[in-house]
């Protein structure tokens, strides 16, 4: 079949267009043990926004889910990461095989589900904020004083928490998302120092998880759930007036009414 341009263009439009892949968000909870173990010196530090902007943009992240990998002990640092975060990946998932034979040509069977490894790189601001916190998470798994390796799901210890990479469209919506479900950091790659090199330092963190949870359909729209906490209260501010005066109107013509008819 020969190419047809406008079928390819009408293809397209017809789903909404192309998805970007610069329109992403990382959720990454931060479990207790790991909000306990990095310190205060830190995390004050870190969280540089606003206390009321940050608690406005915290309930609008925030999910409803009642796993416990799934809850973050710190709001704003959770936030925090989520802005630095500069490029990661949707995970990708392989089905192992076996060959297999009864009568004729060998072929495949699967038998199990392989979840590649994902990377997070994140900017690194001038105190390396994020380059403490993750070496401080992996110091948390296994300390190098004892080489002791803490219990991952443990009360106490637990250092597994479940990130969630969310794709929107160009309105904002959530269109795809996808949860690593037991994650943590399992490696910190090299940072390289020159004297010819004046860009910026970048942090990437490899992190290993259990699993991965598909979400297709979405509840959650951003840009309703900003525009209904920032326009709430203005949009009530602005509609009072009006109903004010509808109010007054309304009294008016029932007053004259009664006059008429008196």
């Amino acid at each position: 079949m020969a190419f047809q341009p406008n079928q390819f263009l009408s293809n397209i439009r017809a789903k909404g267009g192309l998805a970007k892949p610069s329109r992403f968000q990382v959720v990454l909870p931060i479990p207790t043990y790991i909000n306990n173990f990095v310190g205060q010196s830190i995390l004050e530090k870190l969280t540089n926004l606003p206390a009321n902007l940050t608690a406005e943009l915290g309930s609008i992240f925030s999910t409803q889910e009642k796993e416990e990998g799934s809850k973050t002990a710190n709001p704003s640092l959770s936030r925090y990461l989520g802005l630095q975060c500069e490029s990661t990946e949707l995970p990708g998932k392989t089905l192992v095989t076996a060959d297999a034979k009864v009568y004729g040509p060998t072929y495949k069977v699967p038998y199990q589900s392989l979840y590649n490894e994902a990377t997070l790189t994140f900017l690194c601001t001038n105190d390396f904020y994020e380059r403490k916190l993750f070496d401080r998470w992996i110091e948390s798994i296994m300390p190098t004083d004892t080489n002791n390796m803490r219990y991952a799901k443990g009360e106490s210890t637990r250092y597994m928490t479940n990130i969630k990479i969310v794709q929107y469209d160009d309105f904002v919506k959530q269109i795809y998302a996808v949860e690593m479900r037991d994650a943590f950091p399992i490696g910190i790659s090299a940072q390289q120092l020159s004297w010819s090199e004046d860009g910026f330092h970048r942090v990437s963190v490899q992190f290993s998880y259990q699993s991965y949870k598909t979400i297709y359909d979405s509840k959650i729209n951003i840009a309703d759930q900003i525009a209904e906490k920032i326009g709430g209260t203005l949009g009530e501010r602005l509609l009072k007036p009006i109903n004010q005066i509808n109010q007054e109107i309304t009294q008016k013509v029932g007053n004259l009414a009664t006059r008429t008819l008196l």
